[in-house]
């Protein structure tokens, strides 16, 4: 009777497995080419990145400038921040970009009594050190 049971427990187990496999199978293949295999999938989405831009803004002299505002925009996606009290800064998307990754990315870096600057940078520099000029008034 024992040998019973765990048998059902074997049976039921690898019912629930084969189950959990075809349905996150399905839900990865809504969002992918049915040509790529159901490991190929797997393998993409656990090394695809987030997009990281990290660096600092400063001024002619090379002081750095706190709480500029340091904008990323790429494909239909925009991330935002300022940069800190030693005018480093750092941009994480909160998505990866798997399916799409462009070539460039536009930065916009913007501070009080500074023009703006935007630099085009390719999508895979992950650093970035910004002058900005003094605005004239």
């Amino acid at each position: 009777m024992i040998v019973v049971r765990y048998l059902l427990f074997a049976v039921a187990a690898v019912v629930i497995v084969g189950l959990l496999s075809y349905v996150l199978n399905a839900a990865i293949t809504v969002t992918h080419d049915e040509s790529t295999g159901i490991i190929e999938r797997w393998i993409i989405r656990a090394t695809c990145d987030s997009y990281e831009l990290s660096g600092s803004v400063r001024d002619p002299d090379g002081a750095p400038i706190p709480f500029a505002l340091v904008e990323a925009v790429y494909l239909d996606r925009r991330l935002t921040t300022r940069s800190r009290g030693d005018g480093r800064f750092r941009l994480v998307g909160d998505h990866k970009t798997c399916d799409e990754q462009p070539e460039v990315v536009s930065v916009f870096v913007s501070a009080d009594d500074f023009r703006t600057k935007r630099r085009v940078v390719e999508y895979e520099e992950v650093t970035l050190d910004i002058v900005l000029d003094r605005a004239e008034f």
